[in-house]
């Protein structure tokens, strides 16, 4: 059959080829479009409007050209109207929109989503904290918005891969050796501060036991200093790997940061040295800057420290420059919005040194906004070197199912900031938005096995059977179900998950409402039994390839 896309791109070509014919001119591209007031149709198309004043004709005028050009050519099409000033009013016909009801119903609407990554390559690098302790609520929300936007990405047909950034390599990664040395000399009765910015969380007493443990009591600070960053790095990465796992999320590949240092960024340095964009300190020579300014950034900002250590700016320009050398079609950057100054200024200098043109057709930055916990109306407040915090641990464990840690994590767009409520987390009613969705998910398959017998009577002919479907409630959701896979491929495109729940709800809500209104299992009518529970399975077909691009389950009982 035809996809929602195909339908909508031939009434498209179609109109256009008789604009052209009938007017002898080179017109634009025509657009059909979803209709904002579906009392007037499934689709529209405003194009008249625009093109009135190049063609100079009456809008209504273009517009009858462009309705005759598809009224009755069409057998997706019912009626076709010209309305107002020149509003093209397109209802589809419930045979076409039954024949799509019954493939969503037997595979899914995955198959309809527009392949538009399909042969090309993307690489989508999230999470990538500092490996100092578990993660936090913070990072899991960008845990969830990293996979589900690959995930979506998936679904449109791209090649992804996953990547974590791994800060081995940076200062932080001191504090934490010296935090963690410090709580090993304390279990030998010893004295030790733990530094000015360093971490204070009972697992850093934990690493230490097991520190002691393995290695006995003669370890020296800061004459083992590598031995006590390595460990605290090692244990950093095993535990972030665990609380990811969590959530089912896992990543092709871990990229250090320390196998950037000292090549690949020295030779970066080497590029801005070319362009001149950079100059040594005029207190110490060792000490260099990056001329930002001079690329139309506010502030010029020190690259390499007077001790030969570099700045979170430097690696993460070598990091980039790395990306596109390999080359992917796509390269997505998911960050907090504390990023928001640094990410500004890697992307001006990838765009002196690689092209503005490149780097913006192929980067994509997303900057999510944070997480407050409420709990019983109030704040919980986090701080995650005081070791004062809420972990991605303690909350998928709070709330009791990764699912729906997933799911509300993507019901807000990513520059949203966003209140977590626990209590409707661990609700099981229709006040917790997930449940809502999978209750509807499980209503259906309760249905369906109650009426396995009617199996055969279903798959023999099931657009002929929805054909009988003539209540409002039933057209309305079969109508719903052939948006889905263009809305889904326009949510790819933007990469923004947050519109998927959105679809859900909205499905799950024109299948409750159609559930009231209809015996779905009617005693005396076969047929009209069998044509219903097609539809319950476009359904529930629907729901689950939606829940899957989240990674949430779709339980067949609650």
């Amino acid at each position: 059959m035809k996809s929602p896309l195909q339908t909508r791109a031939e009434l498209a070509s179609a109109m256009q080829a008789a604009l052209v014919e009938k007017f002898q001119r080179e017109i634009p591209p025509v657009e059909v479009l979803p209709s904002r007031n579906l009392s007037f149709g499934d689709l529209a198309c405003n194009s008249a409007m625009p093109l009135a004043g190049n063609l100079k004709r009456n809008p209504r005028e273009i517009a009858k050209v462009m309705a005759e050009a598809i009224s009755n050519k069409f057998p997706q099409l019912e009626t076709v109207s010209v309305d107002g000033p020149g509003f093209l009013n397109i209802t589809l016909s419930g045979e076409y929109l039954a024949e799509f009801t019954a493939a969503a119903a037997s595979e899914g609407i995955s198959q309809f989503i527009p392949a538009d990554g399909k042969g090309k390559t993307a690489l989508v690098e999230f999470v990538s904290s500092n490996p100092t302790g578990p993660l936090t609520v913070g990072h899991c929300r960008q845990a969830v918005l990293g996979d589900a936007i690959s995930r979506l990405l998936e679904a449109a047909g791209w090649t992804v891969q996953r990547e974590y950034y791994f800060n081995d390599a940076g200062r932080q990664m001191d504090k934490l050796a010296e935090s963690l040395a410090a709580r090993y000399r304390n279990l030998l009765g010893g004295s030790m501060e733990i530094p000015e910015g360093g971490y204070q969380g009972e697992y850093i007493k934990s690493w230490a036991e097991d520190l002691r443990k393995d290695k006995g009591d003669q370890l020296k600070w800061p004459e083992q200093k590598d031995l006590f960053r390595d460990y605290a790095g090692n244990r950093a990465f095993v535990l972030i790997s665990d609380d990811l796992k969590l959530l089912g999320i896992t990543f092709d590949r871990y990229f250090a940061e320390s196998e950037l240092i000292p090549d690949a960024v020295d030779a970066a340095i080497g590029l801005l040295e070319d362009k001149e964009l950079v100059y040594k300190d005029s207190d110490d020579q060792r000490k260099l800057w990056l001329k930002l300014s001079e690329m139309g950034r506010p502030d010029d900002r020190v690259i390499r420290r007077e001790d030969g250590t570099y700045t979170y700016r430097m690696p993460d320009i070598a990091y980039h420059l790395d990306k596109f050398q390999r080359k992917y079609d796509l390269m997505v950057d998911i960050f907090g919005s504390d990023h928001i100054d640094t990410c500004k200024d890697v992307e001006t200098v990838l765009g002196v040194l690689l092209g503005k043109d490149r780097v913006s057709s192929s980067l994509r930055i997303i900057l999510h906004q944070f997480v407050t916990l409420v709990r019983g109306g109030e704040k919980v407040k986090m701080s995650t070197r005081a070791g004062n915090f809420v972990t991605l641990r303690d909350l998928v464990n709070e709330v009791g199912s990764a699912d729906v840690v997933r799911y509300l994590f993507l019901t807000r767009r990513a520059e949203a900031h966003m209140d977590f409520d626990l209590e409707v987390a661990a609700a099981e009613n229709d006040e917790n938005p997930v449940f809502y969705v999978q209750y509807a998910f499980a209503r259906i398959a309760g249905i369906l096995r109650k009426t396995t017998e009617m199996e055969s009577q279903i798959v023999s002919d099931p657009a002929r059977l929805l054909s009988l479907l003539t209540g409002e409630r039933e057209r309305d959701l079969m109508r719903l179900l052939e948006t889905i896979p263009l809305r889904v491929s326009a949510a790819a495109t933007a990469l923004e998950p947050h519109r998927i729940p959105d679809l859900l709800a909205e499905v799950a809500r024109a299948f409750h409402g159609f559930y009231q209104h209809h015996r779905v299992i009617d005693p005396e009518n076969d047929q009209l039994t069998a044509a219903r529970l097609t539809l319950c399975m476009a359904v529930r077909s629907t729901l689950n390839d939606m829940l899957t691009i989240l990674g949430v389950r779709a339980p067949e009982k609650m």
